[in-house]
């Protein structure tokens, strides 16, 4: 007999709520990712442009950026090694186990990008998966060294790629340039530049009007150009999060036992972190992101993110623990519902801005594109909410246990 899906008996609350909780930081974060041109959120526009979108652009470099996906990849990491433990308590194999949980999570990202949205990152999770489970298996201090070296390396990476901001894109001929440039035909005439006007003008006009082909050609170009950088940085500070999360597993982070230590992280790396994370938000308001303090200060923020990122899972999980969590029910609801939640979100903001919904894409500000996050998130509470009474796992999680588990027997 094999072990089968968490019972609710079994379930760690504050997983759940730290879940919750983590999916709003990354809609506040994608929100102008979903609504204005890739070049606008690009610049950070925190040292330039009205003054109420540049506070809240610094607001959220400093509070949310790489914060929470870095909770959510120590979740991450964490649920895999619960994972692993389970089946290797029941003599029963983990390897293929969590490949096929892996090349299904890789599916759902495909599809995510073809039919929504570039910003996907499930595809980078299920890569990222499939190099953390052969590490599980290796003693905690070489995970917490690999760990570290990942995320030190992810921050040289940023910093790097900060600098490559100070270089001045090619000019276009202006007699090269025409309005008619649309879809694949705009994306060559920028070539492959982001920045170009012929860019951002047939990117807003095919997000906003479409068709759907203009704008798949967008989406799966910026997809593309974002899965470069990834491999070469962003997905190394996702790997080395998950394996902080396999520690904490490992460690009974979550457990009575734990307590003691997540109030010393919880005291000592999240101010220290926070302070980082002010001290960059800081550059990056007099000097901005393109620049070479900009570039030194976009080291600093991954750091910082990761530092934050253990500081805040203590946080709320001891607040969880003594019962004084804020909204911990409905946090907890959507955290277990997180893959549903997370796709959701999608779905609704890209309805909001698309073609095929109400085309606002490129019209409203930074500012309001951050309000209407929340809305977005209130509205996917509510979903998790009604779905909850009824069901016991949400739909796409329904979904991907009975892929994870198919052919194999249920734990009775």
């Amino acid at each position: 007999m094999i072990s089968g899906p968490l019972t609710a008996s079994e379930r760690i609350t504050s997983i759940d709520v730290l879940r919750g909780v983590a999916l709003l930081g990354i809609v506040i974060v994608n929100a102008a990712y979903f609504g204005l041109p890739l070049a606008a959120e690009s610049g950070g526009a925190i040292n330039s442009g009205v003054l109420v979108d540049r506070i809240t652009a610094v607001v959220v470099v400093v509070l949310a950026e790489a914060k929470f996906i870095s909770i959510f990849s120590i979740l991450f990491g964490f649920g895999l090694a619960m994972q692993r433990s389970r089946r290797l308590a029941t003599n029963t194999g983990f390897a293929a186990f969590g490949i096929r949980r892996m090349v299904l999570l890789g599916v759902f990202g495909l599809l995510h990008v073809f039919t929504l949205w570039f910003g996907d990152v499930l595809f980078i999770y299920a890569s990222v998966g499939l190099l953390l489970i052969p590490m599980l298996g290796l003693a905690i201090p070489i995970r917490l060294g690999i760990a570290a070296l990942m995320i030190c390396w992810a921050c040289v990476f940023n910093g790097l790629l900060a600098l490559l901001g100070l270089l001045e894109s090619p000019v276009q001929d202006p007699s090269t340039m025409t309005d008619g440039f649309r879809g694949l035909d705009a994306i060559l005439a920028a070539q492959g530049d982001p920045s170009q006007q012929v860019w951002i003008d047939a990117e807003v006009i095919a997000s906003r009007e479409g068709p759907f082909l203009d704008a798949l050609a967008f989406r799966v170009s910026t997809w593309l150009f974002g899965q470069v950088f990834s491999f070469f940085g962003f997905a190394w500070h996702i790997l080395g999060m998950a394996l902080i999360g396999s520690w904490m597993h490992d460690r009974g982070f979550f457990t009575a036992g734990g307590r003691g230590l997540r109030r010393r992280l919880m005291l000592t790396v999240l101010p220290g972190g926070l302070l980082l994370s002010i001290a960059g938000g800081m550059v990056f308001w007099t000097e901005g992101k393109n620049s070479m303090p900009g570039s030194v200060a976009a080291m600093t923020q991954n750091l910082a993110a990761a530092l934050m990122a253990v500081g805040l899972v203590s946080m709320i999980s001891l607040l969880v623990d003594a019962g004084r969590m804020p909204l911990s029910r409905i946090f907890a609801t959507v955290g277990k519902m997180s893959l549903t939640a997370y796709l959701l979100e999608s779905l609704i903001f890209t309805g909001l801005m698309l073609h095929w919904g109400l085309g606002w894409f490129d019209q409203i500000s930074r500012t309001g594109l951050v309000g209407l996050a929340f809305l977005v998130y209130v509205a996917t509470a509510v979903f998790c909410l009604a779905w909850s009474r009824r069901f016991k796992m949400g739909p796409m999680e329904w979904i991907w246990r009975q892929g994870t588990y198919f052919g194999t027997r249920r734990a009775s």
